[in-house]
């Protein structure tokens, strides 16, 4: 059926030609009794009489019936015109992301996010036993508001289906299709869409397709017998996790992949917390380094330019004990109101005995070295003799240096001594200039490693998770249940795990380290056997 803009068919009337597709055309049309915009899917005219696409086409309107997911393409209803199958969808306005694809790869946060709503959808459908078997990113609508919708059942193929492809066909696209699509598999399972996933998660990254070439059968050929360039090195820049999360996705045997899609969302989170891992201490100005916390034991002390400001007190007060020191000095040597030595009180005078005149020399007591007062105002009255002589000892003894102390000095530069340091030890001075130490705390590239680290170790525990569910199953069909040395190991694994997801959080690198590596322990424990 070939519609025209402006016709009408039943209450719908075309707005526009969306696109078309290997069976039909897409229109945008409007409800002309609830006014709302829609899409309408309609077989191509020269296929209607072809009754194995006809049954395709009313499959695929079966399987969205069953599928109503935030991120898959609503089927509103399906209407019979002119005898022929109509299906009527939600509208999604917006772009394909092979439409994106063509400005370059997208910001790794973005590309992360989109890939986890499509397994979210696919995660969906799996579990109602929906393959979508045509996985590429021009199926996969990406709105204005930035939610990404699954599109086109078209080759869909649900559990119940058995004659669903045509014999000698191969359904799918050639750059995105998993290995056992090529080979013709009879059954397929969840897995060949996670691998189309997985190739689709690399050209978003990459801005490349993993497998190209001149021709179908050498890019078929390469999904079947080539490995692929590891997308980190095309972009260094790529985390090693995310690196082994795709090469593990786009394994060509099955059991090597994802065994589903909850399984690879969540590596991709794990994946997301690296990118996007908060920089912890290393982040913080210098001022508050000392509010970050300690990282674990054995790390460097928390330097000085963390503590919180030490007083100067100490400082001015060896400050002003020298400065008082001095006065005293100055004030016992230097005064001018002292005329002479005689002056000096008597009490300091005999606080200390005189000094012993040299053997054979005269007496100290002479009238030529009697010291003669200076004038002053008032008549002064002559001292007692016992003084004056005691007087001239002091006068006749050399004049007192820096480093030769007199007897009547020394009580006062003894005090001085004991309050000031010592002078080859002067009193240290605020450091103006110095160089702040490194902050304390793990540095960004310590937590990043870590953190991809632990995301490759969350890989593991999910691929050990999905073979534990799947033997289970097994088991629970003949009645029995899980062994304890399955059922511990795994409990440990999750304890340890979330430990070290616990120490990541708080920037504790070294107990995350310790809980990781008894994580590891136990998942080297179930992969021994379980043979992964």
């Amino acid at each position: 059926m070939e519609l025209e803009i402006g016709s009408t068919i039943g209450d719908y009337q075309v707005v526009g030609i969306l696109g078309a597709g290997g069976m039909g055309k897409v229109y945008k049309v409007r409800n002309v009794i609830s006014d709302r915009v829609e899409a309408m899917k309609v077989l191509l005219p020269d296929l209607a009489a072809m009754p194995e696409l006809a049954d395709r086409f009313l499959r695929e309107i079966k399987v969205l019936a069953m599928l109503e997911h935030p991120n898959i393409a609503q089927l509103h209803t399906a209407v019979r015109a002119s005898n022929q199958l109509l299906m009527v969808m939600e509208f999604v306005d917006g772009e394909t992301m092979e439409h994106r694809l063509r400005q370059g790869p997208l910001p790794l946060p973005q590309a992360l996010d989109y890939v986890g709503q499509v397994l979210s959808a696919l995660d969906f459908a799996h579990a109602r036993g929906v393959v979508h078997r045509d996985i590429k990113p021009a199926n996969m609508m990406l709105t204005q508001s930035g939610v990404v919708k699954l599109m086109d059942f078209g080759i869909a193929k649900a559990a119940a289906d058995q004659k669903l492809t045509m014999t000698g066909t191969t359904m799918g696209s050639v750059y995105y299709m998993s290995p056992e699509q090529i080979q013709g598999a009879a059954t397929l399972d969840a897995r060949a869409d996670l691998y189309s996933v997985g190739v689709t998660l690399y050209e978003l990254v990459t801005g490349k397709r993993p497998f190209d070439g001149e021709s179908q059968y050498s890019i078929m050929a390469a999904h079947l017998e080539k490995a692929p360039v590891p997308p980190i090195a095309l972009d260094p820049r790529l985390p090693q996790a995310l690196n082994d999360v795709i090469l593990m996705a786009v394994a060509k045997d099955p059991n090597a992949r994802f065994q589903s899609a909850a399984a690879f969302r969540n590596a991709l989170m794990a994946v997301a917390g690296i990118v996007q891992a908060p920089t912890g201490p290393v982040a913080m100005p210098a001022a508050s380094v000392a509010a970050a916390p300690v990282a674990a034991a054995g790390t460097a002390p928390p330097p000085a330019i963390a503590a919180p400001p030490r007083s100067k007190r100490w400082l001015w007060m060896a400050i002003g004990g020298v400065a008082a020191a001095a006065a005293i000095v100055c004030a016992v040597e230097f005064a001018p109101w002292k005329p002479t030595r005689a002056a000096v009180p008597a009490q300091v005078q005999q606080s200390s005995p005189p000094q012993a005149a040299a053997p054979g020399a005269p007496p100290a007591v002479t009238p030529a070295v009697t010291p003669v007062p200076e004038p002053v105002s008032a008549p002064v009255e002559a001292p007692p003799a016992a003084t004056v002589q005691q007087a001239a000892v002091s006068k006749s003894a050399p004049r007192s240096s820096p480093n030769v102390a007199t007897p009547q000095q020394q009580p006062v530069q003894q005090a001085a001594a004991q309050t000031a340091p010592a002078p080859t030890q002067p009193p240290p001075q605020p450091q103006q200039n110095a160089a702040p130490a490194a902050p304390a705390g793990p540095s960004r590239a310590q937590v990043l490693q870590a953190r991809e680290d632990f995301a490759k170790l969350q890989v593991r525990a999910g691929s050990i998770h999905d073979s534990l569910a799947n033997l289970k199953r097994t088991m629970q069909s003949q009645g029995m249940g899980l062994n304890a040395k399955f059922t511990q190991p795994e409990a440990l694994m999750d304890t340890y795990l979330r430990s070290a997801e616990n120490a990541l959080n708080q920037s504790d690198l070294a107990a995350a380290k310790e809980y990781a590596d008894k994580a590891e322990h136990q998942i080297e424990v179930l992969e021994k056997l379980l043979n992964l």
